[in-house]
């Protein structure tokens, strides 16, 4: 095979979409009206949970509106998808080369409540690749750290 025939077929490599779903789960003691209210207040003054002031997770000010609110954290750009009290939070990514969602849902245990944050995407070209590999550990680290916050201000 000559080299030409290898380059054409890695750059058509780079032109297949790649799928990802990452999910993130806790379990918390509280109720999900409290822990809801705790996700709905990310990004605005009342915010106690985010965990990295250095890497601030911004949105929109106002009420969560499907829509029209808008969050910005770790170079993600997206517009809120769904909001359903007590159940859900979920935004629909704005960045070129993504196309999907990532958002917080959240399951009522007993007197516990299983909380999960969950990213399931399209990358469709070789940017969005990158985007994802700049970003990943980078996510990780916010919601780890953002569930141990969690767990933290829950205890008060």
């Amino acid at each position: 095979m000559s080299a030409s025939g290898v380059r054409n077929r890695i750059f058509e490599a780079d032109r297949m979409p790649t799928p990802i779903d990452v999910t993130y789960e806790q379990t918390f003691s509280g109720t999900t009206r409290r822990i809801y209210q705790l996700l709905a207040e990310m990004g605005t003054s009342q915010d106690a949970i985010w965990p990295f002031a250095s890497q601030p997770f911004m949105r929109s000010s106002g009420p969560l509106t499907p829509g029209v609110t808008e969050e910005w954290h770790l170079g993600i750009h997206a517009i809120l998808d769904e909001a359903e009290n007590e159940q859900r939070i979920v935004w629909r990514i704005d960045n070129e080369g993504i196309v999907g969602t990532h958002g917080f849902f959240l399951e009522a245990q007993g007197r516990r409540v299983v909380l999960r944050h969950r990213t399931t995407a399209t990358l469709d070209d070789a940017q969005g690749r990158l985007f994802w590999r700049r970003l990943e550990d980078a996510q990780e680290r916010a919601i780890t750290g953002l569930f141990d916050k969690l767990a933290r201000v829950l205890k008060r």
